[in-house]
């Protein structure tokens, strides 16, 4: 069978993610909701192809090296003066009971200075990036630009499902004309605020609002009107060591399942394939919890022992614990590289 092929636009940074009652250095690895997105379904097995622009810097570089460890492909991400590249500072704390918490900053910890933050692709290089595009299965979108509306609008056109998990605030015009062509629409109850209306769309094949530690409720449009919410209580993977990328993983799972399905197959699916794929999602997400960072569990356990875990997680068997361990690929010193404080720039 072919891979299957996913493109999108959206959030690609760079995670430092930091975790207080770990003595090593910070994890540096691809993040933003689409880099995660991406980068987990290519972990999967698919053709991912993100549509960036960074900027040339240490950062991006890092980037880079993290997208193709795990076979992104990079050929619609630009590296240039006129890009940004995003970076975030995850910090990951204990409460007093001992239960993780995590912030997000973008601002350097070693300088206190603003980091830089994303550009959206241009609309003017639309025209350019969109004939050289590869035939795809799934279009996804995580932030309103004219730029990724005009990309959703070509991908729809094409017969590309579209996927649109916005991860920010969106204006009114861009966000109908998102929804207008969007065939699966999945947001956190936490981003309604700036989405208003967004759970009253009708447009969307599957709609889903995710509710943390209480699960999520989704809606599948049926022949005879748009259906109801349907609710489904979280997965649980023990020790929860960090939630950060949960939501991103949930995508990814859904989207394995019901991404090669096309339009077609997602409008003729059954709710008992639906509530599957999105169970699966749910089991990815539950799993993505007994790691530090976005993406950790990549990082430490092997692709055998990711697979067992989804399906015991699945099946309600209780999961071993997991060992604690926090890898870089770069090996932190007092001249970090997300930044320019006192470094210069690192792309040699």
């Amino acid at each position: 069978m072919k891979k299957p092929t996913i493109i999108g636009t959206g959030l690609v940074a760079l995670d430092v993610v930091i975790a207080d009652n770990i003595e090593a250095g910070p994890l540096l690895c691809a993040g933003g909701t689409c880099g995660n997105v991406l980068t987990a379904l290519s972990y999967m097995g698919w053709n991912s192809f993100p549509i960036a622009r960074l900027r040339a810097d240490s950062a991006s570089k890092q980037i880079a090296e993290d997208l193709s460890r795990w076979g992104v492909k990079t050929d619609f991400v630009t590296f240039d003066d006129d890009g940004s590249t995003p970076v975030v500072v995850q910090r990951i704390r204990q409460n007093k009971a001992g239960d993780p918490s995590h912030s997000f900053s973008r601002k350097c910890p070693h300088c206190g200075d603003w980091l830089p933050w994303y550009k959206a692709v241009r609309v003017a290089d639309v025209s350019i990036i969109e004939p050289r595009l590869p035939q795809a299965d799934v279009f996804f979108f995580d932030r309103t630009s004219r730029g990724a509306v005009t990309l959703a609008e070509e991908a729809n056109r094409k017969g590309n499902l579209v996927v649109f998990e916005p991860s920010a605030s969106s204006e009114p015009t861009l966000m109908a004309d998102a929804l207008a062509v969007s065939h699966i629409v999945k947001i956190a109850s936490d981003r309604l605020l700036g989405n208003e209306g967004i759970l009253d769309a009708d447009e969307p094949l599957l709609l889903i609002e995710t509710r943390g530690p209480d699960g999520l409720r989704y809606r599948k449009r049926s022949a005879s009107g748009r259906g109801r919410w349907k609710k489904l209580p979280a997965k649980r993977c023990s020790p929860t060591r960090d939630t950060s990328g949960a939501g991103d993983w949930c995508t990814a799972g859904l989207l394995r399942k019901l991404g090669p399905l096309g339009v077609e197959g997602l409008t003729a699916s059954d709710d008992l394939s639906v509530r599957a794929a999105i169970e699966y999602g749910q089991a990815l997400a539950a799993w993505a919890c007994c790691f530090h960072g976005a993406r950790g569990g990549m990082y430490e356990q092997s692709k055998q022992k990711f697979t067992k875990t989804v399906n015991a997680i699945l099946t309600g068997v209780p999961t071993p614990d997991t060992k604690v361990r926090v890898k870089s690929s770069v090996i932190m010193d007092d001249q970090p590289i997300w930044c320019d404080c006192g470094l210069g720039e690192r792309v040699g």
